[in-house]
């Protein structure tokens, strides 16, 4: 009797693990991130069957060399456009984002330009995206607010945009910035949006010292309705 009620808590188990793992994307994003950090995702990514990888531009063709079944298999390559800061002009951006897909990316996140947005410039931010947006087509691009910088209104009206344009998600933050994905932000973020694209919440807060490693994101509904579709990484 035992040892069937201990197989049936395996078999839970398991099945918990693989819709966990679904929900959840790996990066090696830090400027610290090496070769071992980058073969440490794609090593638990394969065992777990975890939905998404994210790497620096730099190691992503490399990343692609450890997981064979890139596009055939269930582990995508994600990669960062305009990251950390989202600074980059616009026709750099493109740029990084064909490269992206040349080398194995299969989907893109691309950082929204921050100083843009705190100073008000919403046509600049608009075209911005959407120039992405067209040049990642038909890989999906998510846009990374750094909410951290962020206030509520300029939260808005950049999930407003990011809807306009054809983003597939809104993307918290990088992980670089002090704080990620807060309940009042992403409370903020789900209101605006009403189911119309998915969220993706990232990042922690860097002050608690957690240091270089795969850090996990995540994709869907944790915590209520409106935060649905698949999270992701980074």
């Amino acid at each position: 009797m035992k040892a069937t009620k201990n197989k049936e808590q395996d078999k839970t188990m398991n099945e918990t693990t693989r819709r966990f793992a679904r929900l959840v994307d790996l990066s090696a994003v830090q400027a610290t991130s090496t070769e071992a950090d980058v073969r440490a995702c794609a090593e638990l990514s394969t065992r777990y069957n975890i939905i998404s990888v994210h790497v620096l531009p730099c190691w992503t063709r490399f990343l692609s060399t450890l997981l064979p079944q890139q596009g055939t298999g269930e582990v995508m390559i994600g990669g960062p456009v305009g990251f950390p800061g989202g600074g980059h002009a616009t026709d750099t951006k493109v740029q990084e984002v064909r490269q992206l897909i040349a080398d194995g990316a299969r989907e893109v996140d691309m950082v929204v330009n921050i100083g843009k947005v705190l100073s008000g410039d919403y046509d600049y931010v608009r075209e911005d995206l959407r120039r992405v947006v067209d040049a990642a087509a038909p890989v999906p691009a998510k846009v990374i607010l750094e909410t951290h910088y962020l206030n509520e209104e300029q939260i808005r009206r950049v999930c407003d945009i990011a809807v306009e344009v054809g983003m597939k998600w809104v993307k918290t933050s990088t992980g670089w910035a002090p704080t990620g994905a807060t309940v009042e932000k992403v409370s903020i973020i789900a209101d605006q949006l009403k189911g119309r694209i998915d969220i993706k919440g990232a990042g922690g807060d860097s002050r608690s010292g957690n240091g270089a490693r795969p850090v996990p994101a995540w994709r869907p509904p944790l915590w209520h309705e409106p935060w649905r579709g698949h999270k992701g990484a980074g």
